[in-house]
């Protein structure tokens, strides 16, 4: 079917998310920059929804690219963040905030984050689905 056909028929839209995920993840920065080449942080915010008809245990990871000075902590050397946010009841929301540090030698440049959302099965061991993000961090 054509692009026009299917205007014609008024079908409706699909979700953004697929129907297996569990929730609607959003990012924003704020403020919305980092400076370069000062000592600086960004905050990440991460809102979480859950979407699914059940009370779920959410976790987060989020990772910055290891070759550029910026990080999780002031000195830049953590890479890689992971929180455990507990559990989450059906169509509720909550927000997680992670600063992103800069220091005196974090050049100007896009940045790439991964931030991914896990749903557990009892315990943080076992993962029943996840929602994968990218966000680009803007230095300047």
């Amino acid at each position: 079917m054509g692009f026009l056909e299917s205007l014609m028929k008024g079908e409706e839209e699909k979700p953004s998310e697929p129907s297996g995920t569990p929730f609607k993840v959003s990012l924003g920065f704020s403020p919305l920059r980092l400076g370069a080449m000062k000592d600086n942080k960004v905050n990440l915010v991460v809102r979480i929804t859950n979407i699914s008809g059940d009370e779920q245990l959410v976790s987060i990871d989020a990772a910055l690219p290891r070759n550029h000075l910026i990080g999780f902590d002031p000195t830049c050397i953590n890479k890689n963040i992971e929180k455990k946010l507990g559990k989450l009841q059906a169509n509720d929301t909550t927000e997680i905030v992670l600063s992103i540090w800069g220091n005196n030698q974090s050049k100007e440049g896009n940045y790439p984050i991964q931030v991914t959302v896990y749903a557990h099965y009892l315990d943080y061991s076992k993962v029943l689905g996840s929602v994968r993000k990218n966000v680009s961090l803007r230095v300047v």
